[in-house]
Parts: structure tokens; sequence; C-alpha cells
């Protein structure tokens, strides 16, 4: 059964026997036509036989193995490689077919390609994953012939379902220059002071001079020297960092078939990286519905790892989200000023009203960073000239929402919260402009 389903005949047969029955149909009116036709009749089986008997002496001429990245980089391109062994001597034209994961929906992938006799054949082709998750490659399907136009083919099934699990994006960093950033940001941050804010790491104890914070006497160390000591703490260093993901449903919508929480994602992964390779502490907080997914800030070299993971298992349903929710929990478990970075997105003003209160009362504890999304084709169709009356239309209406959108960003300023308007494609490396231009002038 198995040699049964191995066995096809090619495009060209059929075209061969078409022309057979073309000259025997001829053969009617001349005989040296019905003649040249039983000659190609027979020729076209000789070839199938010789054919057959090459490609089938062998029971396993071929062998295939897949090579898969360990981890994939959700929005990223990313290399599969097919290593191909040919044990005959001569080459080999093949078609591949690979049954790839459902979330790529390609359901004709095909591939043609030479193999070379007696040698291995390493294939590449690129895969762009567009969501987290877990992805499922089954079956490889290789149909060979030894030349393009040869009237039989072989085909062999190559049995090897592997899973691989897609993460936010970790390609990005060979994009963004990140240790530029961070090296910039070190050397003009030299002769820097800062004033807001104070350390309670703990340092040393010294006599009081003039001009030390009496709150800090330590009475005890002062009764037992018989002169006013005081308590120093260490300058303070590092500040919390808190990348908050509305997982709501304006969250779902899809950019080159993205959703913007996926590019938040990305996002919120670069962000923390450069937040640690700073100094700074870095932590993460998934807002939806019902529920808030969070996870402390620390600035340790395994916190990168915690985030990454933290980030890949995140999941919603994409309902409304909930931000009185967010603004109790925000209070009870994070105690320290910290920076919040929200990503969201606002589908108009009356949206963005509603929850303005909950920001404004945040904004009195923390320091916000909103980030909204900038729909780029809009952008584009309204500086595109209008060809008819629907064009007006669209036009019209399109620049009405992006009116909308600077009208965010104004009111939230006016309220003392920072504001970020960016396209999703620009997301990752704005966000970390943004937060840099934040430490320079000390804001937080």
């Amino acid at each position: 059964m198995s040699f049964l389903k191995s066995f096809y005949l090619n495009k060209s047969f059929f075209i061969a026997l078409g022309v057979c029955i073309a000259l025997f149909s001829f053969g009617l009116l001349n005989d040296i036509f019905f003649v040249l036709g039983k000659m190609l009749f027979f020729l076209i089986w000789v070839v199938v036989l010789l054919e057959f008997f090459l490609l089938y002496r062998k029971k396993e001429p071929l062998t295939l193995t897949r090579k898969l990245p360990m981890r994939l980089s959700n929005g990223d391109t990313n290399i599969v490689t097919l290593k191909m062994r040919n044990d005959f001597s001569f080459d080999l034209y093949a078609n591949i077919v690979e049954d790839l994961p459902e979330q790529f929906q390609f359901r004709q992938w095909k591939q043609d390609v030479v193999i070379e006799g007696n040698k291995m054949t390493d294939f590449h082709y690129e895969v762009n994953p567009k969501e987290r998750g877990e992805y499922l490659w089954k079956n490889c399907y290789v149909a060979f012939q030894m030349k393009p136009w040869s009237l039989l083919s072989r085909r062999e099934t190559f049995e090897m379902e592997q899973t691989v699990a897609c993460y936010p994006s970790f390609e990005q960093f060979n994009k963004i220059p990140l240790k530029a950033i961070v090296s910039n940001f070190h050397e003009s941050s030299d002769n820097l002071t800062r004033k807001i804010g104070q350390s309670l790491e703990f340092e040393q104890i010294k006599n009081y001079a003039v001009g030390d914070d009496y709150r800090h006497i330590n009475w005890k160390a002062s009764a037992k020297q018989g002169d006013l000591m005081v308590n120093q703490y260490q300058d303070e260093r590092s500040q919390d960092i808190y990348c908050i993901l509305d997982m709501g449903r304006t969250m779902r919508m899809p950019f080159y078939k993205q959703t913007l929480l996926d590019y938040s994602i990305n996002a919120s992964l670069a962000l923390s990286k450069a937040v640690i390779s700073m100094q700074d502490k870095a932590g993460i907080l998934g807002l939806t519905h019902n529920k808030c997914d969070f996870l402390p800030a620390r600035k340790d070299m395994k916190q990168f790892g915690k985030i990454n993971d933290f980030l890949f298992n995140l999941d919603t349903q994409y309902l409304e989200a909930d931000y009185e929710l967010l603004y109790k929990f925000v209070r009870i478990n994070i105690k320290q000023r910290s920076l919040l970075v929200i990503f969201t997105n606002f589908d108009s003003v009356n949206s963005m009203y509603r929850q303005l209160p909950y920001l404004k009362v945040l904004a009195k504890y923390h320091l916000l960073l909103v980030i909204f999304f900038k729909n780029a084709e809009i952008a584009r169709m309204t500086e595109e000239k209008a060809q008819d009356l629907k064009g007006i239309y669209e036009k019209t209406i399109g620049q009405s929402i992006l009116f909308q959108n600077k009208l965010i960003t104004k009111e939230l300023n006016k309220f003392g919260i920072q504001s970020l308007y960016i396209e999703p494609k620009n997301l990752s490396l704005e966000v970390i402009n943004k937060f840099v231009e934040i430490k320079r002038r000390q804001l937080i």
C-alpha cells in the first residue's frame, strides 16, 4: 500500500500520452501517423519502466531532517533549515511540501529544489510568526524525479512532528542600538545630581554636620558617643519602572497581521532590557477585565529571563480592561514612586475621558507615561488626494480621527501625564528613547 502511495505519474506523462492519442487519430488519414503513435507509446512505457527501476532500486534513497530554532522570535524573520541527503549518484529534482503550523495559514507551501547526488543539501526558508504560543510542525512530503521532464516521480513522507515556542521578539535587539543608547546615557549623566527621591539603603553612621537632615539622627548611637550621630544613606541610583499592558479589546486591533498587544509585549521586553542595563528595576503588570498579572520590579540578572517568560505566558480574552482595578492594585502593591509605562489604545476622546479619572489619581503617586497608537493606514489615506466624493468623505473622517488623537495627547499633558503617540512598527525604539529622555530630565 505504501508503494502505491509513493508512485506518481507526472504531468509530462499525460502530455506524451495525449500526443500518442493525436497521432493515432491522424493515423486514420495516413498510416505513418499510426506507426509513429505506436512507437511513441512503446517508448513512453520503456522510459517509465527505466525510471521506475532507477528510483525504486533503493529502499530509502533520500533522508531528510528539519532543524528549527530553539525559540521563535515573534514578529521577526526566523530561519528553518531542511537537511537532505541524496544516496543516488545522480541529481534529484524535488518538490517539497511542508505541513506548517496552523498559525501561519499556509495551505499549500511548496518549493522546488535540486538535490545533488551523494551529497548533503541544505535548504533554508523563512517564517514570520505574528502571535505568541506553541507552533507545531508536522510532516514533510517530498516528490523527487530524475529530470525536470521525467514521466515518473517518487513521493516520500517524512514524519517528524516538532513543537517550538514563539517568545516575544528577541531578534529586535539586533536592530536596536541598545548598547549605544545606554552608553550615551551614562556618559551624559556623569555630572548630574539627583534631587528627587531618597534611597533607604543604609551606608554608614557619621557625626552630625550643619545641613544634615535632622530626621536621620541616630539617637542610640548619639547616646553612646555623647555627640550627635546621623545615618547616612547611599545616593539613589535606581528607580522602579513598570510596563503596564492593557490587554483589553482595543489591543486586539491588527497592524501588519500582528496585534497591538503583541507589539506592546515586544516593546515591553526591549524597554525592560534597557531599564536593567541602566541599573534600574524593571517590572511588568498585565491588566485584564478581572485581574492583574504582576511581576515585581527587580534589577538582578535573572529578572530579564523572568520577564521574558512572564510575557510569553500572558493570556487574555480581550474584554474591556478595568482601570479602577488597576488603580487599587497599584496603590496596594507598588509603594515607591515609580515610572508606570501604560501601553493602551483609545478609540476616541470619550474612551480616554472614561479612564482619565483613574490616570489622574495614579499620576499623584507615580509618573505616568501613556503610550497609544497611530493608525498608519489612516495617516496615509489622509495624505492621498481624493479622487471622488467617497474619497473626500473617507479623508475627512480620517483627519477627524487623527485630530482626536492629538487632542488626547494635549489632554493628558494638561494633567501632567506624559504621552507617546506612535506607529506600532517604531514602538520599541521610541519607547526606549522616551525612557532615556525622562531619565535625563530627572522626572523620576
